[in-house]
């Protein structure tokens, strides 16, 4: 599974400042990997308050179309589902395109996960409009913590 190299606790910040963690494991008999998220952002006024943003997501292989699928439950109330794109190198980014975004319209989204070390990787979310392009939204920078 291409998202092997995730497994770990990993720390980093987004580009807004916003500090954030991800744990990628094994579970259920090793056949998924989960995928947990924290982020926190200080507030950016005295009298604004910060944000807390939490996700729990699973990999999953599907014989049936032979690519790997990400399911995501965020604490906004959406959940997506992604699909692995074909890449042309295994040094290629990983980029998981969404089929489905429930609770969100017609948005779409992209992660772009790029290796940058044995211990370090660069995400990007994009997202879309109904019929625009994708345009970068966040990118996080993270270090792995533990294996």
């Amino acid at each position: 599974m291409p998202v092997r190299f995730l497994l770990g606790t990993w720390e980093g910040f987004g580009e807004n400042g916003s500090r954030v963690s991800h744990n990628h494991e094994f579970v259920l008999q090793d056949k998924f990997i989960r995928s947990k998220t924290r982020s926190v952002s200080e507030p950016e006024t005295a009298d604004s308050m910060g944000e807390i943003h939490e996700d729990v997501g699973y990999f999953s292989f599907d014989p049936a179309r032979n690519t790997i699928i990400f399911r995501q439950f965020l604490s906004e109330g959406f959940v997506n589902t992604y699909i692995l794109e074909p890449s042309e190198s295994p040094a290629d980014p990983l980029v998981f395109t969404s089929e489905r975004c429930e609770g969100a319209g017609n948005m779409r989204a992209r992660l772009i996960i790029r290796l940058l070390s044995d211990d370090e990787y660069k995400m990007i979310l994009e997202l879309a409009s109904p019929g625009e392009p994708f345009t970068p939204c966040q990118t996080l920078r993270m270090v792995r913590v533990e294996s």
